[in-house]
């Protein structure tokens, strides 16, 4: 792969780390329903697992993919 897929595979880690694990919290708290997040849309018990396992999985594989990239790319 190249900078540019890794670049973008890591864009799309993060925006769906932050719409599916981390706005649902506020989302619950101020009573929104954000169009792209599942887990404001689930019943109380599901929607803490759900956005918790959807935010720790964005973070492992942003560091992940954040190695693969250095180690590929070691001058950057």
């Amino acid at each position: 792969m190249d900078r540019k897929t890794y670049d973008g595979l890591e864009s799309f880690v993060f925006i769906a780390g932050f719409y599916e694990g981390l706005l649902p919290f506020p989302a619950k708290y101020f009573g929104w329903t954000p169009l792209l997040s599942l887990p404001s849309r689930m019943p109380s018990p599901a929607w803490w697992i759900a956005a918790a396992a959807a935010l720790v999985t964005a973070a492992v594989l942003l560091v992940v993919l954040d190695t693969a990239k250095k180690r590929r790319y070691p001058d950057a």
